[in-house]
């Protein structure tokens, strides 16, 4: 999955996503488990605001996303940060390939559940485990499958601003563990009209915890993902920290 035209209106329509809540609890977390500096790697980095982030706090950044449309955007907001420190590539983060190890790697914002299925997962969850330092963490999100069987299902919103208008179809297929999202973006400036579609997968948290443990990964906390505690059976996601399972401590 890869946003397209989209990507140019991903922080513009996104402006309720609490970017310095989420990133002051990743550095909780990993600070909890003596990751206090070094290297992140932010998969699936988007337009980077995790990154920078990251950046500003003085660790040292890799962002790493494949669609050349958000990498885009990413560019433009290093050159406007003059971050040139963050190292930004371009991959498919099932076909992640380090340098050496990380610290600490993340993955937001549902970046998992855009991943093509199980397989695609599995891929990503063994990729991580191959190049995290052996005391290293990686955190990352998942929306749940209440989220997209109670919440998204068929559901259609409309985002209506002076720049551009947003409508935004969900397509259930629960017989598949997948939902369809159809955007359809009306640039007022342009006087263009863009239109494209993926899929979110989801899972059981059984499912995840058996990726994780043929990846050699086990989980050290499990928290909702919006309100930062305790999961529920209504949580809409899931944030994961977990570590190498040869880690002692």
């Amino acid at each position: 999955m890869s946003y397209k035209e989209f990507s140019y209106f991903y922080d513009y329509f996104n402006y309720n996503a609490d970017y310095d809540g989420l990133f002051n609890k990743i550095r909780e977390l990993a600070s909890g488990r003596g990751v206090d500096n070094g290297i992140v790697c932010d998969l699936g980095c988007g337009t980077g605001e995790l990154a920078f982030r990251f950046n500003r706090a003085g660790y040292d950044v890799i962002a790493v996303d494949n669609s050349d449309e958000m990498l885009d955007v990413l560019f433009d907001k290093r050159d406007e940060e003059q971050a040139y420190n963050v190292q930004i590539l371009k991959q498919d983060i099932t076909q992640l390939d380090m340098y050496g190890t990380v610290d600490l790697f993340t993955c937001t914002f549902d970046t998992v559940n855009h991943l093509e299925g199980a397989d695609s997962v599995q891929k990503l969850f063994d990729k991580v485990s191959l190049f995290m330092h052996p005391s290293g963490v990686f955190i990352f999100d998942m929306n749940t499958r209440y989220k997209h069987t109670d919440i998204l299902k068929n559901e259609v919103f409309d985002f209506i601003d002076e720049e551009a208008d947003c409508h935004w179809q969900n397509t259930l297929y629960a017989d598949e563990n997948k939902t369809k999202i159809s955007i359809t973006i009306n640039d007022k400036h342009a006087g263009e009209e863009y239109y494209e579609e993926f899929f979110e997968y989801y899972y059981s948290l059984d499912e995840v915890k058996k990726m994780l443990k043929n990846a050699g990964l086990e989980i050290i906390q499990l928290i909702d993902g919006e309100s930062f505690g305790d999961i529920k059976p209504d949580s809409q996601r899931y944030l994961f920290m977990v570590k190498k399972e040869q880690e002692n401590g």
